[in-house]
């Protein structure tokens, strides 16, 4: 099983953890830890720290963040760096948290990394472009409807 920290600037973190509980209920080993304002890194760091000793020990932990190269993402780096059962992904959003709890219990930390750097390519989507893909089938399926 793979335990996961969300953090972030702001109440960002937070209100993640609110969203996905709206889609898949309460989770288990998600923990939220916010950046705010006036704290520096090693208050996330002890943050960060608190968080990781309510983990279970089997578990491997996936911090997901919101900037690379923030504090939230420089605070949890020497974490990785002392502990091969941590890693880290940068640009966290709704549907990347989404499927990292839909697949967390179903492959090893290193594979849902591969898989959720697919999600995020997925799941920007540009509406106007979609539009237009619309408009050029529906075109298509009126020619083929003439012939």
């Amino acid at each position: 099983m793979i335990s996961v920290i969300i953090s972030g600037h702001g109440n960002f973190p937070l209100a993640l953890k609110e969203s996905s509980g709206m889609i898949f209920g309460e989770e288990d080993n998600l923990v939220a830890v916010p950046f705010l304002k006036g704290e520096g890194i090693q208050t996330l760091q002890d943050k960060y720290n608190q968080a990781l000793k309510d983990i279970p020990e089997e578990h491997e932990v996936l911090f997901l963040v919101d900037i690379f190269g923030g504090t939230p993402y420089n605070a949890a780096t020497p974490f990785i760096v002392k502990d091969q059962r941590i890693d880290m992904a940068a640009g966290v959003n709704l549907p990347i948290l989404l499927e990292a709890l839909g697949l967390r219990a179903h492959m090893p930390l290193k594979q849902l990394l591969n898989k959720l750097k697919t999600i995020s390519q997925e799941s920007f989507q540009v509406c106007s472009e979609h539009l237009e893909k619309m408009k050029i089938t529906a075109n298509h399926e009126r020619e083929d409807e003439l012939l």
